[in-house]
């Protein structure tokens, strides 16, 4: 009977432990940060539109099902509805309400993004013309999660929210180049590889 009492103590012993390591964890200083920067082969007024566009959006980030908005066009103010579909949680749809607090096309804009019960941060999206028809795309994220269950795993959370962004701009990264190949063949000013 000793024996049982002993694992049974030290399965209490580890799961103390882990709890202790997640939230210690969760409260470093980069906690709910995520941040992905990519250089494409286009300029930022072709990127632009695949930042702002619902057609294009549902191209590149994975799981976006559909997006509602309060008022046509978009400036400070502007709410969104995203509806996404979360492969985490069984294909369950979850809905994230931005509110852009910054908007300056082609170059930058801020969300405010809240998910009822769950998180809510600011996402950055900010492109720099490097000239020669290049341009670095930086998005920047940070959130805070509000449900203590997700909390605790944050440091489980935003690394996978981070390596989602990270495949999620890799695919922006090919529809943007694809399309400024296909432009510029129409216009005759395709960039030669060499």
């Amino acid at each position: 009977m000793k024996w049982i009492l002993r694992i049974a103590g030290g399965f209490a012993a580890l799961l103390i432990i882990a709890v202790a390591v997640l939230f210690a964890l969760g409260h470093r200083a980069n906690a709910g940060r995520v941040r992905v920067s990519a250089e494409l082969n286009a300029s930022p007024e072709q990127i632009w539109p695949w930042l702002n566009t619902s057609d294009k959006l549902k191209q590149w980030i994975t799981w976006l099902v559909e997006i509602r908005q309060d008022q046509p066009g978009t400036r400070v103010g502007t709410k969104q509805v995203w509806v996404m579909r979360d492969q985490n949680s069984g294909g369950q749809l979850v809905e994230m309400e931005g509110t852009f607090t910054e908007y300056q096309p082609p170059a930058r804009e801020s969300v405010h993004i809240t998910s009822a019960g769950m998180f809510d941060g600011q996402q950055t999206y900010s492109i720099e013309d490097l000239g020669g028809g290049r341009a670095r795309l930086d998005i920047d994220g940070r959130y805070h999660y509000s449900q203590w269950f997700a909390a605790l795993l944050e440091p489980l959370i935003t690394p996978a929210a981070e390596k989602k962004l990270v495949r999620d701009m890799a695919r922006l990264k090919s529809l943007v180049e694809s399309e400024a190949i296909q432009k510029g063949e129409k216009n005759g000013t395709a960039r030669s590889a060499f």
